[in-house]
Protein backbone atom coordinates (compact mmCIF):
# COMPACT_ATOMS: atom_id res chain seq x y z
CA UNK A 1 0.00 0.00 0.00
CA UNK A 2 1.47 2.73 -0.91
CA UNK A 3 0.59 6.79 -0.42
CA UNK A 4 1.05 9.07 -3.09
CA UNK A 5 1.15 12.62 -2.12
CA UNK A 6 1.25 15.43 -4.47
CA UNK A 7 -0.92 18.30 -5.32
CA UNK A 8 -3.93 18.35 -7.99
CA UNK A 9 -3.49 21.02 -9.82
CA UNK A 10 -0.46 20.78 -12.69
CA UNK A 11 0.17 17.27 -12.08
CA UNK A 12 -3.00 15.62 -13.58
CA UNK A 13 -1.24 13.07 -16.31
CA UNK A 14 1.82 12.64 -14.10
CA UNK A 15 -0.17 11.74 -10.94
CA UNK A 16 -2.34 9.19 -13.62
CA UNK A 17 0.83 7.52 -14.57
CA UNK A 18 2.71 7.23 -11.46
CA UNK A 19 -0.62 4.94 -10.32
CA UNK A 20 -0.88 3.25 -13.02
CA UNK A 21 3.26 2.30 -12.53
CA UNK A 22 2.69 1.05 -8.96
CA UNK A 23 -1.10 -0.71 -10.19
CA UNK A 24 1.55 -2.66 -12.56
CA UNK A 25 4.12 -3.78 -10.01
CA UNK A 26 1.01 -4.74 -7.96
CA UNK A 27 0.69 -1.58 -5.46
CA UNK A 28 -2.52 -0.06 -4.45
CA UNK A 29 -2.80 4.27 -3.75
CA UNK A 30 -3.99 4.78 -0.96
CA UNK A 31 -3.36 8.85 -0.90
CA UNK A 32 -5.10 11.57 -2.63
CA UNK A 33 -4.39 15.12 -3.74
CA UNK A 34 -6.31 18.28 -2.53
CA UNK A 35 -7.02 20.82 -5.18
CA UNK A 36 -5.88 24.40 -4.87
CA UNK A 37 -9.01 25.80 -4.80
CA UNK A 38 -12.58 23.10 -3.60
CA UNK A 39 -13.78 21.18 -0.44
CA UNK A 40 -11.58 21.43 2.49
CA UNK A 41 -8.55 19.73 3.34
CA UNK A 42 -8.72 16.46 5.34
CA UNK A 43 -6.14 16.01 7.21
CA UNK A 44 -6.61 13.87 10.02
CA UNK A 45 -8.07 11.44 7.11
CA UNK A 46 -4.98 12.03 5.29
CA UNK A 47 -2.44 11.11 7.86
CA UNK A 48 -4.56 8.12 9.25
CA UNK A 49 -3.90 6.97 5.63
CA UNK A 50 -0.30 7.64 5.89
CA UNK A 51 0.27 5.63 8.78
CA UNK A 52 -2.13 3.18 7.34
CA UNK A 53 0.84 2.50 4.08
CA UNK A 54 3.65 0.88 3.65
CA UNK A 55 5.79 3.25 1.61
CA UNK A 56 5.01 7.24 0.82
CA UNK A 57 6.29 8.67 -2.46
CA UNK A 58 6.27 12.13 -2.87
CA UNK A 59 5.61 13.80 -6.03
CA UNK A 60 6.81 17.41 -6.25
CA UNK A 61 5.98 19.86 -9.73
CA UNK A 62 5.59 23.40 -10.42
CA UNK A 63 3.57 24.14 -7.50
CA UNK A 64 3.90 24.82 -3.53
CA UNK A 65 0.43 24.49 -2.86
CA UNK A 66 -1.95 26.73 -0.71
CA UNK A 67 -0.93 27.50 2.49
CA UNK A 68 -2.93 26.37 5.71
CA UNK A 69 -3.10 28.25 9.08
CA UNK A 70 0.34 26.02 9.69
CA UNK A 71 2.08 28.08 7.44
CA UNK A 72 2.94 24.99 5.28
CA UNK A 73 1.10 23.84 2.40
CA UNK A 74 -1.05 19.96 2.66
CA UNK A 75 1.90 18.73 0.86
CA UNK A 76 4.48 19.69 2.66
CA UNK A 77 2.78 18.25 6.16
CA UNK A 78 2.04 15.24 4.38
CA UNK A 79 5.47 14.82 3.65
CA UNK A 80 6.69 16.03 7.71
CA UNK A 81 4.08 13.22 8.99
CA UNK A 82 5.81 10.53 6.64
CA UNK A 83 9.39 11.26 7.81
CA UNK A 84 8.39 10.63 11.62
CA UNK A 85 7.13 6.79 10.89
CA UNK A 86 9.44 4.14 9.93
CA UNK A 87 8.42 3.45 6.36
CA UNK A 88 10.20 3.84 2.84
CA UNK A 89 10.07 8.13 1.55
CA UNK A 90 11.10 8.35 -2.03
CA UNK A 91 10.64 11.81 -3.53
CA UNK A 92 10.45 12.48 -7.24
CA UNK A 93 10.93 16.38 -7.69
CA UNK A 94 10.54 18.60 -10.92
CA UNK A 95 13.78 20.64 -11.58
CA UNK A 96 13.77 23.33 -8.91
CA UNK A 97 12.82 26.81 -9.51
CA UNK A 98 15.82 29.16 -10.61
CA UNK A 99 16.55 32.92 -10.77
CA UNK A 100 16.35 35.30 -7.81
CA UNK A 101 13.33 36.94 -8.62
CA UNK A 102 11.00 33.98 -7.29
CA UNK A 103 7.34 35.03 -6.02
CA UNK A 104 6.18 33.96 -2.28
CA UNK A 105 4.89 30.71 -3.60
CA UNK A 106 8.04 29.76 -5.21
CA UNK A 107 10.21 30.76 -2.74
CA UNK A 108 8.19 28.11 -0.40
CA UNK A 109 8.88 25.77 -3.39
CA UNK A 110 12.37 26.51 -3.09
CA UNK A 111 12.22 25.63 0.61
CA UNK A 112 10.69 22.79 0.47
CA UNK A 113 13.34 20.91 -2.03
CA UNK A 114 16.13 22.33 0.16
CA UNK A 115 14.59 20.15 2.86
CA UNK A 116 13.29 17.33 0.93
CA UNK A 117 16.87 16.97 -0.49
CA UNK A 118 18.61 17.13 2.25
CA UNK A 119 17.04 14.11 3.89
CA UNK A 120 15.76 11.80 1.73
CA UNK A 121 16.69 9.76 -1.13
CA UNK A 122 15.22 12.01 -4.31
CA UNK A 123 14.92 12.00 -7.89
CA UNK A 124 14.71 14.96 -10.25
CA UNK A 125 12.81 14.41 -13.54
CA UNK A 126 11.84 16.89 -16.43
CA UNK A 127 9.47 14.85 -18.63
CA UNK A 128 6.41 12.43 -17.96
CA UNK A 129 7.79 9.59 -19.28
CA UNK A 130 11.07 10.47 -17.56
CA UNK A 131 8.96 10.12 -14.10
CA UNK A 132 7.07 7.47 -14.92
CA UNK A 133 10.65 5.46 -15.54
CA UNK A 134 12.53 6.37 -12.28
CA UNK A 135 9.20 5.33 -10.16
CA UNK A 136 9.44 1.76 -12.09
CA UNK A 137 13.19 1.67 -11.60
CA UNK A 138 12.30 2.99 -7.66
CA UNK A 139 9.19 1.61 -6.28
CA UNK A 140 9.25 -1.84 -7.17
CA UNK A 141 8.54 -4.98 -5.14
CA UNK A 142 12.10 -6.35 -5.39
CA UNK A 143 13.50 -3.21 -3.26
CA UNK A 144 14.96 -4.69 -0.29
CA UNK A 145 13.45 -1.59 1.81
CA UNK A 146 10.09 -2.58 1.30
CA UNK A 147 8.07 -4.83 3.85
CA UNK A 148 6.43 -7.97 2.52
CA UNK A 149 3.53 -6.26 1.49
CA UNK A 150 -0.43 -8.16 1.01
CA UNK A 151 -0.82 -11.66 0.49
CA UNK A 152 -4.23 -13.12 -0.71
CA UNK A 153 -6.06 -14.74 1.58
CA UNK A 154 -7.44 -17.65 1.80
CA UNK A 155 -11.17 -18.13 1.18
CA UNK A 156 -13.46 -17.08 3.75
CA UNK A 157 -14.65 -20.12 6.18
CA UNK A 158 -18.54 -20.23 6.39
CA UNK A 159 -19.80 -18.21 8.85
CA UNK A 160 -20.77 -19.17 12.33
CA UNK A 161 -24.54 -19.36 13.58
CA UNK A 162 -25.56 -16.05 15.22
CA UNK A 163 -25.58 -17.66 18.48
CA UNK A 164 -22.28 -18.32 18.61
CA UNK A 165 -19.97 -15.24 20.13
CA UNK A 166 -17.42 -13.52 17.24
CA UNK A 167 -13.68 -12.62 18.88
CA UNK A 168 -13.23 -9.17 19.48
CA UNK A 169 -10.58 -7.50 17.43
CA UNK A 170 -7.47 -7.35 18.10
CA UNK A 171 -5.99 -3.98 19.95
CA UNK A 172 -2.43 -2.62 19.59
CA UNK A 173 -0.07 -4.40 21.79
CA UNK A 174 -0.13 -3.02 25.06
CA UNK A 175 3.20 -2.91 27.65
CA UNK A 176 2.14 -5.97 28.87
CA UNK A 177 1.55 -7.64 25.76
CA UNK A 178 5.56 -6.79 24.52
CA UNK A 179 8.42 -9.11 25.07
CA UNK A 180 11.06 -7.83 27.30
CA UNK A 181 13.49 -7.69 23.89
CA UNK A 182 10.59 -5.86 22.11
CA UNK A 183 10.11 -3.18 24.66
CA UNK A 184 13.89 -2.54 24.89
CA UNK A 185 14.00 -2.07 20.90
CA UNK A 186 11.29 0.41 21.14
CA UNK A 187 12.43 2.39 24.06
CA UNK A 188 15.93 2.43 22.21
CA UNK A 189 14.22 3.42 18.95
CA UNK A 190 15.57 6.63 17.05
CA UNK A 191 13.16 8.91 15.39
CA UNK A 192 14.02 12.14 13.33
CA UNK A 193 12.25 15.54 15.56
CA UNK A 194 11.33 17.34 12.78
CA UNK A 195 12.13 20.68 13.85
CA UNK A 196 10.74 23.86 12.23
CA UNK A 197 12.17 27.44 13.56
CA UNK A 198 12.22 30.60 11.91
CA UNK A 199 15.83 31.99 10.33
CA UNK A 200 16.36 35.70 10.15
CA UNK A 201 19.31 36.51 6.98
CA UNK A 202 20.15 39.86 5.86
CA UNK A 203 16.62 41.37 6.85
CA UNK A 204 14.74 38.28 5.57
CA UNK A 205 12.78 35.88 7.55
CA UNK A 206 12.43 32.32 6.31
CA UNK A 207 11.06 29.12 8.13
CA UNK A 208 13.00 26.13 7.59
CA UNK A 209 12.92 22.49 8.93
CA UNK A 210 15.54 20.20 10.63
CA UNK A 211 16.03 16.42 11.19
CA UNK A 212 17.15 15.98 14.82
CA UNK A 213 17.80 12.15 15.47
CA UNK A 214 17.16 11.43 19.22
CA UNK A 215 16.58 7.82 20.95
CA UNK A 216 12.91 7.96 22.80
CA UNK A 217 14.77 6.51 26.17
CA UNK A 218 16.93 9.76 25.89
CA UNK A 219 14.33 11.85 25.17
CA UNK A 220 11.96 10.69 28.35
CA UNK A 221 14.86 10.95 30.64
CA UNK A 222 15.22 14.33 29.19
CA UNK A 223 11.59 15.37 30.13
CA UNK A 224 11.26 13.04 33.11
CA UNK A 225 10.33 16.11 35.59
CA UNK A 226 7.66 16.97 33.47
CA UNK A 227 5.87 13.91 34.22
CA UNK A 228 6.13 14.34 38.06
CA UNK A 229 2.38 15.46 38.14
CA UNK A 230 -0.41 16.22 35.51
CA UNK A 231 0.91 18.44 33.15
CA UNK A 232 -0.73 18.93 29.65
CA UNK A 233 0.54 17.97 26.10
CA UNK A 234 1.59 21.53 25.69
CA UNK A 235 3.42 22.41 28.70
CA UNK A 236 5.50 18.71 27.27
CA UNK A 237 6.42 19.77 24.14
CA UNK A 238 7.31 23.58 25.06
CA UNK A 239 9.92 21.50 27.71
CA UNK A 240 10.89 19.63 24.75
CA UNK A 241 11.44 22.63 22.57
CA UNK A 242 13.52 24.23 25.07
CA UNK A 243 15.70 21.30 25.58
CA UNK A 244 16.32 21.19 22.05
CA UNK A 245 16.73 25.00 21.19
CA UNK A 246 20.68 25.72 21.49
CA UNK A 247 20.99 22.37 19.43
CA UNK A 248 18.74 23.61 16.68
CA UNK A 249 20.76 27.02 16.53
CA UNK A 250 23.95 26.01 16.21
CA UNK A 251 22.93 23.76 13.32
CA UNK A 252 20.52 26.27 11.29
CA UNK A 253 23.44 29.06 11.76
CA UNK A 254 25.66 26.42 10.40
CA UNK A 255 23.68 25.23 7.63
CA UNK A 256 23.10 29.33 6.83
CA UNK A 257 26.30 31.15 7.41
CA UNK A 258 24.83 34.40 6.96
CA UNK A 259 21.94 34.17 9.12
CA UNK A 260 22.19 36.44 12.41
CA UNK A 261 19.14 34.30 14.49
CA UNK A 262 16.64 31.69 14.83
CA UNK A 263 13.77 31.84 17.19
CA UNK A 264 10.25 30.21 17.48
CA UNK A 265 11.57 26.68 17.58
CA UNK A 266 8.66 24.30 17.19
CA UNK A 267 8.10 20.35 17.23
CA UNK A 268 4.48 19.27 15.04
CA UNK A 269 2.25 18.53 17.38
CA UNK A 270 1.66 15.27 15.42
CA UNK A 271 4.70 14.23 15.80
CA UNK A 272 5.17 14.61 19.70
CA UNK A 273 1.52 13.52 20.06
CA UNK A 274 2.79 10.26 18.73
CA UNK A 275 5.84 9.87 20.87
CA UNK A 276 3.49 10.61 23.80
CA UNK A 277 1.70 7.44 22.47
CA UNK A 278 4.35 5.34 22.30
CA UNK A 279 5.62 5.85 25.77
CA UNK A 280 2.25 5.26 27.16
CA UNK A 281 2.46 1.97 24.78
CA UNK A 282 5.38 0.98 27.25
CA UNK A 283 3.89 2.08 30.66
CA UNK A 284 6.01 4.73 31.20
CA UNK A 285 2.62 7.32 31.44
CA UNK A 286 -0.55 7.52 31.34
CA UNK A 287 -2.95 9.84 30.26
CA UNK A 288 -6.08 11.45 32.50
CA UNK A 289 -8.86 13.79 31.26
CA UNK A 290 -9.59 17.33 33.59
CA UNK A 291 -12.08 19.45 32.59
CA UNK A 292 -12.18 18.61 29.11
CA UNK A 293 -8.01 18.92 28.59
CA UNK A 294 -6.11 15.92 28.52
CA UNK A 295 -2.77 15.31 30.82
CA UNK A 296 0.23 13.47 31.35
CA UNK A 297 2.06 12.06 34.41
CA UNK A 298 4.64 9.35 34.78
CA UNK A 299 3.16 6.07 35.49
CA UNK A 300 5.07 5.42 38.10
CA UNK A 301 3.95 8.42 40.17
Amino acid sequence: MVYLASNMDGLELERYEVERVLARQGMTNVGFACPREGLAYDWDFARQQIELADVFVLLVGNDYGQVSQTGISALHREYVHARTLDIPVYAFLKNPPSGNNLDADQTRLRGFYQLVTQQVGYKLWHLRDELTALVKATVNPNNPDFGPGWVRAEPAAKAAPASVPTTPSKKAATSSQLSPRERLELNRKTINLLVQAKVYQGGNLSREELALPAKLDQLYRALQSSFASDTSEDRIRGSLEAIISDTVRRKLLERNPDAHAVDDIRIPKEQFRSVLETWQQLGQVHQSSHSGRDYWRSSSD
